[in-house]
């Protein structure tokens, strides 16, 4: 099914199920400024409508016959990039599929409606239509088609010349040795995360705080797959949880993820109140407790991600002395948290992806 309009966000429907498609095209239909434009039952019909009919943004099935979702993100991204919201169901090989995607250029993640009479119905339709919304936005960039295992890899090392350079800015002035690495991201970051993590050594020291935005029920399959993907132990944090080095402490969905030093040393507290801010976990709320719990010993990095979220806590930890990074622009899916950080003043160092896991290793 096609249908042409200019009509408000243009939204690209890909489900092989012929009920789900119809449930969900008067989803997003019944939606003001929203039109579904075209409906494809597998990834080749997703592929071809997208080049047909150029939508805003493609909602798509994860598990479909001839092409899946996979696929079809991994080739809409590399012939005519276009934002794709993956929206799945919660089985652990959908959840699999689902993260593969977002590595292969899928800007979020977020589970199907259920029926309408389930007392969830009402958030998960918010939660779907707020994130087409969101997401219609976001230039994204040509990626080539490359298979999963290439871009899954590690980094490509740096120059020579930019090593250099980078050496010298880092190891201006006196420091002290850094003692936690705290991250936020939101958009792209799942991807961003794996590859700077696998730049990492595999003896790396230091605990490594994450705030990753993403709908709750997906935290646990994320940190699944970032534990096969990723040399780290993984966890998701928990209330007065002691940090230990070499671990990775992603914040769950429900909860702010902040900081703090008791006499056993740092311990991960959790803050259920969201409060005034917009998200939580809240970016700003994780990097603001690292400013007062660790001073100039932490650092700060902010990746990919739309919004501001983290801009006035990366402020506050640059303010106390930490070290602090933003992604580039060229590097990130999405600009928008790196850039109101720069914006604000508190990214002392800005580099790609590549870098950024080199001037870690360096300040270690």
């Amino acid at each position: 099914m096609a249908e042409n309009t200019s009509w408000g966000i243009r939204v690209l429907l890909a489900e092989d199920s012929p009920t789900v498609r119809h449930y969900l095209t008067n989803l997003i239909n019944e939606t003001p400024g929203f039109r579904v434009i075209g409906a494809a039952r597998d990834g080749e019909e997703a592929l071809a409508l997208v080049q047909e009919l150029k939508p805003d943004v493609v909602s798509m099935d994860i598990r479909m016959p001839r092409m899946d979702g996979l696929e079809a993100t991994r080739r809409i991204m590399a012939q005519c990039p276009t934002p794709v919201v993956v929206v799945s169901g919660l089985l652990e090989s959908e959840l699999e599929l689902s993260f593969q995607a977002l590595q292969a250029g899928a800007l979020a993640v977020v589970e199907k409606p259920p029926d309408r009479r389930d007392p969830n119905f009402p958030e998960k339709q918010r939660q779907l239509i707020k994130t087409l919304m969101a997401m219609s936005s976001v230039k994204v960039i040509q990626r080539r088609e490359l298979s999963f295992e290439r871009i899954s890899g590690a980094p490509i090392p740096a120059s020579l010349p930019a090593l250099n350079t980078l050496k010298n800015r880092l190891t201006e002035g006196v420091r002290s040795a850094p003692e936690l690495i705290a991250i936020g991201a939101s958009a792209g970051g799942p991807s961003a995360l794996i590859s700077l993590l696998n730049g990492l050594p595999r003896d790396f020291g230091l605990p490594i705080v994450v705030v990753q935005h993403i709908p709750n029920e997906f935290i646990n399959g994320l940190a699944r797959w970032l534990r096969k993907s990723t040399p780290f132990p993984l966890v998701v944090a928990s209330d007065n949880l002691p940090l230990k080095p070499h671990t990775v402490y992603l914040s769950p969905g429900t909860a702010h993820l902040t900081i703090t030093r008791q006499l056993q040393g740092l311990t991960a507290r959790l803050v259920k109140e969201q409060g005034a801010h917009r998200y939580q976990p809240s970016v700003d709320m994780l990097f603001s407790s690292v400013a007062a719990a660790c001073g100039a010993k932490g650092i700060g990095i902010i990746l990919t991600g739309m919004g501001d979220d983290g801009a006035e806590g990366l402020l506050a930890m640059r303010r106390t002395g930490a070290r602090t990074f933003a992604q580039d622009e060229a590097s990130s899916t999405v600009f928008g948290m790196p850039g109101a950080a720069i914006e604000r003043g508190g990214v002392e160092h800005v580099l790609s992806l590549t870098m950024l896991a080199t001037a870690i290793r360096n300040l270690m």
